[in-house]
């Protein structure tokens, strides 16, 4: 009777499992190849985020560009403004010499 039971038991869980490995093995390349998938996906998303901050620092470098272009026109113009201030000045006192000369030179 110990003979039986095993071999009875065998007969009838052996096919189930054998189906359960069967189906195991199929459910595990399935999860295989959804990881794959979701690593390819990732992949493509490290790419694009690559790219981003590639053009993050190409506009960076051209705000520092920008930047340092518009510091050296602004220093031209403090030194055209003080230049025009100067000859503004120049005038006044042109002007001031201008009539003590006629001033004197009308008596």
């Amino acid at each position: 009777m110990a003979e039986k039971i095993p071999g009875w038991i065998e007969r009838l869980l052996l096919p189930r499992l054998n189906s359960l490995e069967g189906e195991l093995k199929a459910f595990r390349g399935e999860v295989v190849g959804k990881f794959s998938e979701v690593a390819g996906e990732f992949k493509a998303v490290n790419g694009r985020i690559d790219s981003v901050e590639r053009r993050i620092d190409s506009v960076e470098k051209q705000m520092s560009s920008l930047r340092n272009e518009m510091n050296a026109r602004f220093d031209a113009l403090e030194s055209k403004v003080t230049l025009v201030e100067d000859v503004t000045s120049l005038k006044i006192e042109m002007k001031a010499l201008a009539e003590k000369v006629a001033a004197i030179t009308a008596r």
